[in-house]
């Protein structure tokens, strides 16, 4: 193989792997969002049913809700819908 030939290969070859490199992290990015927002999820969940537990049935019964329906929900694990 010629020396420009040579060259030119390892160019190429020097771009593919950066290309490669640059979706990969893309990838890991994209993973570590969705990661986040499901924590954010679970937190949000968890603290929601947490102030449903502590509110009155005067208050329940304003947002039509029974102290069954809040025993149900807050019984429920943080990642359950």
């Amino acid at each position: 193989m010629s020396t420009l030939k040579a060259k030119q290969f390892h160019l190429i070859e020097d771009m593919d792997i950066s290309a490669l490199t640059f979706a990969a992290v893309e990838r890991a990015e994209a993973f570590g969002v969705a990661i986040a927002k499901l924590v954010q999820t679970w937190i949000r969940r968890s603290q929601e049913r947490r102030m449903l537990l502590q509110m009155s049935s005067h208050m329940l019964d304003d947002i039509g809700l029974t102290p069954g329906d809040v025993a149900n929900e807050g019984a429920k694990f943080f990642w359950q819908k």
